[in-house]
């Protein structure tokens, strides 16, 4: 599964390359457009006044358009009307022909317009993947987290700088309120959109517009009010984190348990869960003892001695012995008497 996972990453850059001109020519598309109207224009008047056949009015109108002039009716053949109508069509083919090659030319010499073209095409082929919406520079940690796991992902930001920090090919410039560019990024076959705006108010239109978009992907949002925390559960958010919150519980835990590690997370419906570590002293009330008498509602996930790594593999009567590194997840409530538990002496 992992190669075939890394085949289609690489399958992936090849063809969204290849079909970036493709999408940087629809930038064009309107004076395309608007040189086929004066074609079909040109040509219908050389039928009507000229009495030339379609086939002979289509080159004639061409030739027109391109200012080519391959064909050239006598001006004494011509009525008024004719004249004035074949003047304003050449004159608005030269303004079409000159817009064209200003939007070709500023297109082509643009680094971030293809690269916003590749991200496009990417967003519309992936599907089940991690999408990041918002404006926040902290988007770049996300990203980089999830480069690292080689999990599929987009990110749709109003940052230009932001292109230079993640993968070109993974970032779409536009509006992360726009349900259009939402769409272009994938946002109806994402598996998980992480909301990550500067403001709540628009973190919550966000939210609006991405469950209108895909009723059914779960939603996770970064806030900064954690007054707001209801709002945005009610709306449709699976798990909504306050930043500030967030911090002030990292230092805590880390206060408590000795390691970063020991905040992990507030999770909906259970409350919320630490892991925290501690170290079994010497001559400690748990020294000695079983490690299934630990406290209710911890959990034991990793246990290792002296400087051998830890390991998840232990049983019930696993001995808790001097200098044991113990790894707990449960309610953090319960750290500072599982502390007390294996630091203090007994009486």
């Amino acid at each position: 599964m992992p190669l075939l996972r890394l085949r289609n990453r690489h399958l992936m850059s090849i063809l969204e390359v290849l079909a970036a001109p493709y999408s940087v020519l629809y930038r064009v598309l309107p004076q395309v457009v608007a040189l086929g109207i004066l074609i079909y224009i040109s040509s219908y008047i050389y039928i009507s006044y000229q009495h030339l056949d379609p086939i002979s009015a289509l080159y004639a109108g061409v030739s027109l358009v391109t200012t080519i002039g391959a064909y050239a009716p006598s001006l004494g053949e011509m009525s008024s009307a004719e004249k004035l109508v074949l003047t304003v069509v050449m004159v608005a083919s030269v303004s079409a022909y000159a817009s064209a090659a200003v939007t070709i030319i500023n297109t082509v010499s643009n680094r971030q317009t293809w690269r916003d073209a590749r991200a496009r095409w990417r967003g519309s082929h992936v599907k089940g993947h991690v999408l990041i919406v918002g404006d926040k520079p902290d988007i770049v940690h996300a990203a980089s987290k999830l480069e690292s796991m080689r999990d599929e992902y987009m990110v749709l930001t109003s940052r230009g700088e932001m292109m230079g920090q993640v993968p070109a090919s993974r970032v779409i410039i536009g509006d992360p309120l726009d349900e259009r560019e939402l769409r272009a990024a994938g946002a109806d076959a994402a598996r998980v959109i992480i909301v990550m705006m500067s403001g709540d108010d628009d973190a919550l239109a966000a939210l609006l517009r991405i469950r209108r978009v895909n009723p059914g992907v779960r939603v996770l949002v970064e806030i900064n009010d954690d007054g707001m925390r209801d709002v945005f559960e009610a709306a449709g958010a699976e798990l909504v984190v306050s930043p500030h919150r967030l911090a002030g519980r990292v230092l805590a835990s880390v206060a408590v348990s000795g390691n970063i590690g020991g905040f992990m997370l507030e999770t909906k419906g259970f409350g919320e869960l630490s892991i925290g570590f501690f170290r079994v002293a010497a001559g400690s009330r748990l020294e000695g003892r079983p490690i299934s008498e630990l406290p209710k509602g911890l959990i034991p996930l990793l246990v290792g001695r002296g400087n051998e790594p830890p390991t998840p593999y232990f049983t019930r009567d696993y001995v808790l012995q001097a200098g044991t590194l113990l790894v707990v997840m449960g309610d953090p409530a319960l750290f500072a008497g599982l502390r007390d538990l294996l630091e203090t002496p007994r009486g």
